[in-house]
């Protein structure tokens, strides 16, 4: 009788575990994967001179900045609005992203350098983005050239 009670006992607290193991991997959250998005985009000089020193009429060195950080984009040039687009995958889960660019060359002694991103926010489950950005370049006195470039439009989809 007694050792009767114990297989009871021990069959009874088996399904116990059995079912709460179940239910414990039932309940566990899983996290949804993580969507990439393509990005559709113009980067722009728009204060270029158009007219005398064509070094400034193209962006050069143009950076995708992407949290998380993603590849260099492949440009294409646009002959009639001198700027540069891409297609660019973005990393999967990517929250943020900004581009980085040059209008401006051959600044003796200082130099010419990259400064602001344009950097905007990514919506969770965007899957496409069409953006542009404008950059401009000016001298920072005394010293370097520095190009800022700012988000001038953004849709996402």
């Amino acid at each position: 009788m007694f050792a009767a009670t114990l297989v009871r006992r021990g069959l009874a607290l088996g399904s116990a575990l059995l079912v709460t193991g179940a239910l414990g991997v039932a309940g566990v959250a899983h996290p949804a994967a993580a969507t990439t998005a393509v990005l559709y985009a113009t980067v722009d000089c728009t204060g270029s001179n158009h007219s005398g020193d064509t070094r400034d009429w193209y962006p050069s060195n143009v950076r995708l900045h992407t949290s998380p950080p993603s590849t260099t984009p492949g440009l294409v040039a646009v002959p009639a609005t001198h700027a540069f687009q891409f297609t660019q995958t973005l990393p999967a889960g990517a929250t943020s992203m900004g581009v980085t660019a040059q209008c401006s060359s051959g600044h003796y002694p200082y130099g010419d350098y990259s400064g602001s991103a344009g950097l905007t926010g990514i919506p969770a489950g965007t899957t496409t983005i069409t953006a542009s950005w404008a950059c401009s370049a000016a001298p920072v006195s005394p010293g370097p050239w520095l190009t800022n470039c700012g988000l001038q439009s953004v849709s996402f989809g």
